[in-house]
């Protein structure tokens, strides 16, 4: 999302006349926004809790493959030898880097 109101850096500045200073203030649309993303994460979650494991397991590679396809380097040797080591918390976390 780009916002309007505090081009994505989460904070607006107000004038606090009071203390004659600029305050940061969070920017309720970014906060509103965070918000429906995780609620929308945790209905898909609720929704997808009895899908079949080795289909999100495949689901899970296609997209992890797809998100080092797009980078102007692929670095595809690191994800083999991951894959070769069965080190599942590196690929977890490589996945949530990616994403």
């Amino acid at each position: 999302m780009n916002c309007k109101e505090c081009n994505n850096e989460g904070y607006t500045l107000k004038p606090d006349y009071q203390h004659d200073v600029m305050m940061r203030v969070q920017c309720l649309d970014c906060m509103a926004h965070e918000v429906m993303k995780a609620s929308l994460s945790m209905d898909m979650a609720k929704v997808l809790i009895n899908t079949n494991p080795s289909r999100m397991a495949k689901l899970l590679s296609d997209t992890l493959i797809g998100l080092i396809d797009q980078d102007d380097s692929p670095d595809f040797d690191r994800l083999h030898a991951l894959v070769a080591t069965k080190n599942k918390e590196s690929l977890i976390s490589l996945l949530q880097v990616m994403a």
